[in-house]
């Protein structure tokens, strides 16, 4: 028998590879997006931080001896910290990381 010869319409550009994403732009694309995402979130954390942080100065501030109140705004306080700390060291592994790649 004669295998019957069909003629397809040439959708993919010649020397097409579907596993060599190298000269595509959705890895640049999808990293642009990432970095700006973590960076915005950043910037929130950063900001809340500081507000938290201004927050339970207030609450040490009116709490007039008070130990719970003392105690509530010191916790706050050193929360607040923690999560900038916590932020600032994402920071910086992501940024370790995107350097090694």
């Amino acid at each position: 028998m004669k295998a019957l010869a069909v003629d397809t319409p040439k959708i993919l550009p010649s020397g097409f590879n579907p596993t060599d994403v190298k000269g595509s732009n959705i890895d640049s694309i999808l990293s642009t997006i990432l970095s700006n995402a973590l960076s915005i979130a950043y910037t929130v954390v950063g900001i809340l931080a500081v507000i938290f942080i201004i927050i339970g100065g207030i609450q040490l501030a009116t709490s007039a001896g008070n130990p719970a109140g003392t105690k509530k705004a010191k916790a706050t306080i050193t929360y607040a910290i923690g999560g900038l700390v916590l932020a600032i060291m994402a920071r910086a592994i992501q940024a370790f990381v995107l350097g090694l790649f």
